[in-house]
């Protein structure tokens, strides 16, 4: 029952969440545990001599059955890193999550045009997940326009969160010291439905994009 489409801890329960690794946390307790995987290339730590060892080490973990989707990858106009190197390595991934029929779980900063017109440039069939979406309704109107996933943490706008359709709605944790369940009590609360409706609405998401292929 994953219910945590992002994190970089576990819990007591790994089977809800959905661990977000990159090559440097390769030798963590937290990674040897974890019952599922996102294998991330995050513009944060790129170099131009990184990118190939890091994509290397993306391949080879996508033989694991405990990988189910990729990311946390994608463009940061705040980042120091050129944008032409994110662009590169971001493409990369798009072309991983492609070929492996994985979803990609984006972290988008300051480039929600770019990333959108990426997705119709790259013809990307695969769904895509903005991480921790902080943004206004109306961006996310946009971005659910353009037929992207929206998870939510610990920090948002709350008439966003509400506008979110059902199908299109995830938790994540991300680094916050908060449990999703307490996620989900306060979104459900803001929705006007149970904890226990939303959860199983959460699941069932999770389920789709996750596990049926």
């Amino acid at each position: 029952m994953l219910l945590d489409i992002h994190s970089h801890q576990l819990t007591d329960h790994p089977e809800h969440v959905l661990l977000n690794c990159g090559m440097q946390d390769c030798h963590t307790p937290e990674f040897q545990q974890a019952r599922y995987l996102s294998v991330s290339l995050h513009p944060w730590y790129l170099t131009e001599e990184n990118l190939p060892g890091q994509l290397e080490w993306m391949a080879e973990m996508l033989a694991a059955d405990s990988v189910i989707a990729l990311g946390e990858a994608g463009l940061d106009k705040c980042c120091p890193v050129s944008y032409e190197l994110q662009r590169t390595a971001f493409l990369e991934t798009v072309r991983l999550s492609e070929q492996y029929q994985l979803p990609l779980i984006l972290h988008i900063v300051k480039t929600s045009n770019e990333i959108i017109a990426l997705r119709h440039e790259t013809s990307a069939s695969q769904p895509w997940i903005i991480h921790g979406f902080r943004g206004k309704k109306e961006l996310a109107a946009s971005y659910l326009r353009h037929g992207f996933y929206l998870s939510f943490g610990e920090k948002y706008q709350p008439q966003a969160l509400v506008s979110t359709p059902s199908d299109r709605l995830l938790l994540e944790t991300d680094t916050a010291p908060v449990s999703v369940l307490q996620l989900a009590e306060k979104a459900a609360s803001l929705r006007g439905i149970s904890g226990r409706e939303l959860l199983h609405e959460i699941t069932e998401n999770t389920n789709r994009l996750f596990f049926s292929r």
